[in-house]
């Protein structure tokens, strides 16, 4: 009869801690904004997040240059020393379930007052006391409503949390370096574009000399042509001060001023592959961080909140302590000199009532704020991949074209050459084909970064490159 009360009792005590301080439960894919999340009627459960940053990129040099980001950005370690820091007070969180011990040791001497009432019987002779204490104190508080298992896993989330921002830092990390590496690369293709065209010029203008010498052409031309020398020129040193602004940038990545990129030699589109496997969007749940780092600080939140709520029940504490304690220091280890006592209490806030309920009202609103910036994070993270997803196609698409435009205009201008020295064209004409040849080529280097860098950003706005 005795252990079926006990039993009832002990069920009725876990529902009723149940009730104060429950679980926490995910909220359902129905309740979450993914339906329609990407603007795509491609539907593959395949997503690219799942391949590692070495495998998405394949040039040596852009891997090492990642693996020595990894290992000192500046930014990464701070992260790394907040996850230390989160850690730390999981841990502390967790002792709290254990008795706290404190140790003292004492020792009073006095003197009463001649006219005070510990003179010796009234008669004004006083009498000098002297004590020796040696103990050890202890105090437990019992977790009946879950209060402290609620800040334990509160603490657990909020180091997940960060562990989750750590992971958002290095998506970020291998984008920048990826993007700026190509960037680098595409800068230095347009140098050597430019000083390809400098030379042409530049035998363009010797052709017009020599047919000004021979009167088949005027001075006018001339000076155009060393117009478009010029201007090729003048693109030089900008070019040169880009590159080094790119590569200044990745040192700073690096956390190394001064630093001089080693990079491949040639650059075309093809650099990164194209991998439209973008998945599905309830996969952003599991490979996007920032995401991730969202879900838990709603975890968090959820526990703090019981942890307030939890505030507001009485809270049971025991206690004791157990010493020596003598009038005279020879007389310690007597063991009449030893002297304990133990203390149970049960405190329930009365008067700091409204305080607390402030403190539950709050931590309810968090959690309601941190739910919402779960879906927004969400929403966030949609945006980005069918944005990205996008611009992927669009300037792939437009890298074609202009690719044939780069070949027609190749095309024209070694016909207005020929025709212009044969008298059957105008130096009109060989400027409009320089020119536009010029611009061209220019262009369809920068639209190659741009496809690539779209790529980058797909591969990271799925969540790519932190495994």
């Amino acid at each position: 009869m005795i252990k079926t009360k006990f039993i009832l009792m002990a069920l009725l005590l876990t529902a009723t801690v149940s009730c104060v301080t429950p679980g926490y439960k995910s909220p359902s894919e129905e309740s979450l904004p993914l339906e329609g999340l990407y603007r795509t009627d491609e539907s593959d459960t395949t997503c690219m997040a799942r391949i590692s940053w070495r495998e998405y990129y394949s040039d040596p040099k852009l891997q090492a240059l990642i693996s020595e980001a990894l290992d000192s950005n500046l930014n990464l370690r701070i992260t790394l020393k907040r996850i230390e820091e989160a850690r730390a007070y999981w841990r502390s969180s967790k002792a709290s379930y254990a008795p706290t011990f404190s140790a003292s040791a004492q020792a009073q001497f006095s003197s009463p007052s001649d006219n005070g009432p510990s003179s010796v019987a009234g008669t004004g002779i006083k009498k000098p006391v002297q004590d020796y204490n040696l103990g050890v104190t202890a105090s437990w508080e019992i977790d009946i409503w879950g209060k402290l298992r609620s800040a334990k896993r509160a603490a657990y989330a909020q180091m997940l949390s960060q562990e989750a921002t750590k992971n958002a830092v290095v998506t970020q990390l291998v984008a920048d370096i990826a993007d700026n590496y190509y960037r680098l690369l595409m800068l230095d293709e347009q140098l050597r574009i430019t000083e390809r065209t400098i030379e042409n010029y530049t035998s363009y203008l010797e052709t017009v000399k020599s047919l000004k010498e021979s009167a088949q052409t005027n001075e006018v031309a001339v000076q155009q042509a060393y117009a478009q020398l010029y201007g090729a020129k003048a693109y030089v040193p900008e070019l040169k001060a880009s590159i080094q602004s790119v590569e200044t940038y990745i040192g700073f990545l690096l956390g190394k001023p001064g630093y001089e990129v080693e990079r491949a030699d040639s650059f075309d589109i093809n650099a990164v592959r194209l991998d439209m496997a973008i998945g599905v969007p309830a996969q952003l749940l599991r490979y996007r961080p920032d995401v991730m780092a969202a879900e838990q600080n709603l975890v968090a939140s959820h526990y703090q909140f019981n942890v307030a709520k939890a505030s507001m029940y009485p809270s049971l504490t025991l206690g004791g302590s157990v010493g020596i304690e003598s009038m005279k220091i020879e007389e310690w280890f007597d063991p009449k000199s030893l002297f304990w006592n133990a203390v149970g209490g049960l405190v329930s806030p009365i008067f700091n009532g409204r305080a607390l309920r402030t403190q539950k009202e709050v931590a309810k609103l968090q959690n309601e704020e941190s739910l919402l910036s779960f879906k927004s994070s969400i929403l966030n993270a949609g945006m980005e991949v069918s944005n990205a997803l996008a611009m992927c196609k669009s300037t792939t698409e437009q890298a074609s074209e202009q690719t044939k435009q780069c070949d027609a205009l190749s095309k024209a201008y070694e016909y207005s050459q020929m025709l212009f020295v044969r008298g059957y064209a105008t130096y009109l004409d060989v400027l409009v084909a320089q020119t536009g040849l010029f611009n061209s080529q220019i262009t369809l280097n920068t639209t190659y970064y741009n496809a690539i860098s779209q790529r980058i950003e797909l591969y990271r706005a799925l969540g790519g490159g932190w495994e």
